[in-house]
């Protein structure tokens, strides 16, 4: 298993609100038509954890997780033109200059298998069904 893990800022002449919206459902439809992947995490910043570092901001306003079968899958994902028009729409709510992006090499410590209560969103309804 490969994961990736994308970093990024909004872009600055955007609502964050509006951007967020962008990003949950046109951004999600796009990136959902990647079949390599395997997983599709998204993780919307919201906050500082304690108030010490509220003034200081989050540096990001979120980040991708996405999880691929092997190298050979990230690779011909990154190749294809669906990963293409997910870049391609990339600026329309994020600053591009401040997308960073890596491998990473997850070490579950601990994982509670029992459901934990969230709901799904739509694009994970649509999947299911």
């Amino acid at each position: 298993m490969v994961k990736v893990i994308f970093l990024f800022r909004f872009r600055g002449d955007r609502d964050p609100e509006d951007v967020r919206r962008w990003w949950l459902n046109e951004h999600s439809v796009i990136a959902l038509k990647n079949l390599g992947m395997l997983r599709y995490v998204q993780n919307h910043f919201i906050g500082a954890v304690d108030a010490e570092h509220a003034g200081a901001g989050l540096g990001y306003d979120g980040c991708v997780e996405v999880w691929f079968k092997d190298r050979a899958a990230y690779e011909q994902t990154m190749a294809s033109p669906e990963w293409q028009a997910l870049e391609d729409d990339g600026p329309n709510g994020l600053d591009m200059t401040s997308l960073m992006g890596g491998f990473v090499m997850e070490h579950v410590m601990r994982w509670d298998a029992a459901p934990d209560g969230r709901p799904y969103t739509t694009t994970d309804r649509a999947q299911i069904s």
